[in-house]
């Protein structure tokens, strides 16, 4: 099986509350929100800072509604699915390699995000020029070396995909409610627009000096 290997400093990522009706808008046709009640869909918000890949150092920003996964018999159960709706990234060569080999769909124009470490508290701050996109803050609780399963699905005009993905690193996560979002009027957040989206996440992830390990994209 040919893997491919993301080497990165930083990953936070926010679970917020949103709409379940808002949610479906932003999913193909095929994929239903994952409910944490109900009508209550879930907007995951990830920043990373790749230190080391096929096509050199970036930082990403990705925005995803969680779906359920695809689970076989024996299989290991991930520990969540994802749609990416849009994602972000710091150069051309990055967007090129994420749009040909994962398929994923992408804002076309380079972004910036600056990690602010501060103790047990990270803070996300997305730009594109002087233009803000979103700011996010996730704070630690215990750390613990893991190597987690996710999946990720993704859609174009011809075919559905679906990739499985470890990541492996120090890891901690918490569902105190001690971060939170600040989305800006921009390109890459106007879908976002006028919906009812919770400012502090339920769920909060941070990973750092990590591996994200993709194996290979298959087709539905």
């Amino acid at each position: 099986m040919s893997l491919t290997t993301y080497e990165f400093s930083e990953a936070i990522n926010g679970f917020f509350e949103m709409p379940a009706e808002d949610a479906r808008r932003l999913l193909p046709a095929h994929l239903p929100p994952l409910e944490k009640q109900h009508e209550t869909a879930v907007l995951a918000v990830t920043a990373f800072d790749f230190t080391g890949s096929e096509v050199g150092s970036y930082q990403e920003l990705v925005l995803a509604v969680i779906v359920p996964p695809i689970v076989e018999a024996g299989g290991a159960f991930p520990q969540s699915a994802f749609h990416p709706f849009v994602v972000a990234t710091s150069s051309e060569a990055s967007r090129d390699h994420a749009i040909e080999r994962w398929h994923l769909p992408h804002y076309m124009a380079d972004i910036r995000v600056s990690f602010d470490l501060d103790g047990d508290r990270v803070e996300a701050h997305a730009f594109e020029g002087d233009r803000p996109i979103l700011d996010i803050a996730i704070s630690a609780h215990h750390w613990e070396k893991v190597d987690h399963l996710y999946q990720c699905f993704m859609t174009d005009e011809d075919s559905r995909y679906k990739v499985d993905m470890n990541l492996q690193g120090d890891f901690t996560d918490h569902e105190e409610e001690t971060g939170s979002l600040t989305i800006h009027s921009h390109p890459m957040t106007e879908k976002l627009v006028g919906m009812e989206i919770e400012t502090f996440p339920f769920r909060e992830m941070w990973m750092r000096s990590g591996r994200q390990v993709f194996q290979e994209l298959e087709t539905l």
